[in-house]
């Protein structure tokens, strides 16, 4: 590939990244609008990375007002990303600031919030396919009939040197079967 074009493809990739983060932060101002509008007060925004990584859509961290948002996954589910994901992580960081005793991550208060304030469906996990993403790429099996269990690279590494790992179904050792495509 030339200069020019390996030039041109960052310059693409980085006008996409730039669309990408107005709209995530488009979303997050949607969504805090409707918080204030509810609650009738103002909550500082956050500050919003896209370097998560591995399976997790996202992670809001009350202590520091941060959202970080798993850029793969919402780039390859990105209406469903951006409706969804984000409007399940910033009920996080408002029902932290607004219920201001300490609150379990999935109370109450994030249910009135996502149900109620956003009108979404208060739900804890995500579907989305996180193969290409996913920090388990070696497969292994035990005796549980089409039972595939995925560990990581250092418990591969392990199980090379001699440690056993044991379903804990059948409790019977696991066997490694093959590397994920995406290595």
């Amino acid at each position: 590939m030339t200069t020019a074009v390996t030039s041109d493809l960052s310059l693409i990739q980085q006008q996409v990244q730039q669309q990408v983060q107005q709209q995530v932060q488009q979303r997050v101002t949607e969504l805090y609008c409707l918080a204030e509008r509810h609650f009738l007060k103002r909550f500082p925004r956050p500050e919003v990375r896209l370097d998560l990584n591995g399976e997790k859509a996202g992670q809001a961290w009350m202590e520091r007002n941060l959202l970080r948002l798993n850029l793969q996954l919402l780039k390859e589910n990105q209406e469903h990303f951006l409706e969804h994901t984000i409007g399940h992580e910033v009920p996080h960081l408002i029902a932290d600031r607004h219920f201001v005793r300490k609150i379990r991550p999935y109370g109450r208060e994030w249910q009135f919030i996502m149900e109620h304030v956003f009108q979404l469906p208060a739900r804890r996990t995500h579907s989305y396919d996180t193969s290409r993403t996913s920090k388990r790429p070696f497969l292994y099996t035990c005796q549980c009939e089409g039972k595939t269990i995925p560990l990581t690279r250092i418990r591969h590494n392990r199980a090379i040197k001699g440690t056993n790992y044991l379903c804990t179904s059948c409790k019977r050792p696991l066997i490694y079967k093959e590397t994920f495509p995406s290595i």
